[in-house]
């Protein structure tokens, strides 16, 4: 048995209900704002399986209104008002929170929760019991890696959270141990739910990649994909690095591909960068069409995930869903998840990377390999299992309470 999946069950009774009518769970939905981030993935792919739950009635929280579906959706110029907040006043996280639990308050007198649920770490107050999701403390341990301002919010608010929280979730069993280490949560109090792959990530040939690859000027297995954003902790920057050290063989043949959006603390990363793209061995696409980015996934001849630190890592599943092998960190959650399908290398270590980049670019059979133990370890995550659990965790914490 998987021992993450052993420690999902810890503490629950599988068989418990809550008798009478459907049970009214409140989900918050703000991350399902787009651009959807990783909290976002999350949150709607269990959305769509707990409303599948008969015994459940869902009521989503997008920040601003109440709904009956959790689904992504657009906020026209919310950008705009964002940059407003910051802009003109003084404490702006705080009135927009003030604001935010106002119309969250406002749907709790008509909507009668019984249990509410915060995937997004920091929940509203609620009278009644609240699991709240975990998916990493990367606050505490790379603080550097984030706005000064986030790490002074997370480490007021979330310790408190976590103490009032009747259930915990976390993403890895990594994860779970942290929060155990870190907080003095109880075992029985905390549960892995490993997060899972959607159905669109999978294996598929040269054909059914040409349309997508030809609008982007890539060639099928002719590129190395790299997935996340351009800031401190995705570490992205050592890829660079050992892109500028590959022989040009290599380079030119299988250029370094990055999709996902600018962050911040991304100056040396873009100034590296935009001299690798200069010589040919790099491409950069930022966002890509939700619809198109499990294609780029399956078109690539291998994934590098070189992350510092993640709480799960859900770009490394979908790279092995789709049939790549892939090159992650030995950091973190990271070898939990990629087992021993991937090559793991240290973050820092350039020349590792390059040599592992060498291996899969002009070694055939242990790309195929790498791919096919990664086809198997994908298995391990989905999305229906970890919604199931989440519903587990409600049926339990409402037959306590």
């Amino acid at each position: 048995m998987n021992p993450a999946l052993s420690a999902t069950e810890a503490g629950l009774d599988l068989e418990a209900t809550v008798d009478g009518e459907p049970m009214s769970i409140a989900l918050s939905a703000s991350s399902l704002i787009r651009p959807l981030t990783g909290i976002g993935q999350y949150t709607w792919h269990i959305a769509q399986h707990l409303v599948e739950q008969r015994d459940l009635r869902m009521n989503f929280f997008y920040g601003y209104e109440w709904a009956d579906e959790g689904v992504p959706r657009e906020v026209p110029h919310l950008a705009f008002v964002k940059r407003w907040f910051k802009r003109l006043l003084p404490q702006p996280y705080e009135v927009s929170r003030a604001i935010q639990q106002n119309r969250f308050n406002a749907g709790l007198a008509a909507r009668k929760p019984e249990l509410y649920h915060e995937p997004n770490f920091l929940p509203f107050d609620f009278d009644g019991p609240t699991v709240l999701t975990i998916h990493d403390l990367s606050y505490l341990r790379y603080p550097e890696t984030h706005p000064d301002l986030r790490v002074r919010i997370m480490g007021k608010l979330l310790p408190p959270a976590i103490e009032k929280a009747a259930h915990v979730l976390a993403d890895s069993e990594f994860t779970r141990q942290e929060v155990i280490s870190e907080f003095g949560v109880s075992a029985d109090r905390i549960t892995t739910t490993l997060l899972g792959v959607s159905g669109a990530f999978v294996p598929r040939d040269e054909a059914q990649c040409r349309a997508v690859l030809r609008r982007h000027g890539l060639t099928y297995q002719g590129f190395v994909l790299a997935v996340g954003t351009l800031e401190p902790r995705k570490n992205l920057l050592q890829v660079i690095r050992a892109y500028v050290n590959l022989p040009s063989r290599v380079a030119l043949r299988y250029p370094l591909v990055i999709v996902g959006g600018l962050g911040w603390k991304s100056e040396r990363t873009d100034r590296e960068l935009a001299a690798l793209m200069a010589n040919g061995r790099a491409r950069r696409l930022g966002y890509l069409p939700e619809a198109e980015l499990p294609i780029i996934y399956s078109a690539a001849r291998m994934f590098v995930y070189p992350s510092l630190y993640e709480g799960f890592g859900l770009p490394a599943a979908e790279a092995m869903a789709s049939g790549v092998p892939i090159i992650a960190s030995d950091r973190a959650s990271l070898p939990e998840v990629v087992g021993d399908a991937g090559i793991t290398v240290g973050p820092m270590d350039i020349d590792g990377m390059r040599n592992a980049i060498m291996r899969l670019a002009e070694d055939d059979h242990e790309r195929m390999l790498r791919a096919q133990r990664g086809l198997v370890q994908a298995e391990s995550f989905s999305w229906a299992r970890c919604a199931r659990q989440t519903a587990r965790v409600y049926r339990r914490v409402l037959a306590r309470a």
